[in-house]
């Protein structure tokens, strides 16, 4: 049987996990969901026109 409080006591997190979050979360980042609202604002401010 697998002892989970000992399994928790060994854990070490990934090397670089913590930076990398740090500046996914500090930075803006485009997602495809702010790349897709671009593309629709550019559409309508064209059909305006």
């Amino acid at each position: 049987m697998i002892d989970f409080n000992l399994e928790l006591k060994k854990f070490k997190p990934a090397v670089g996990v913590e930076v990398g979050e740090t500046d996914l979360f500090e930075e803006d980042i485009k997602d495809i969901t702010d790349l897709v609202e671009e593309m629709v604002q550019e559409q309508l401010k064209k059909k305006e026109k």
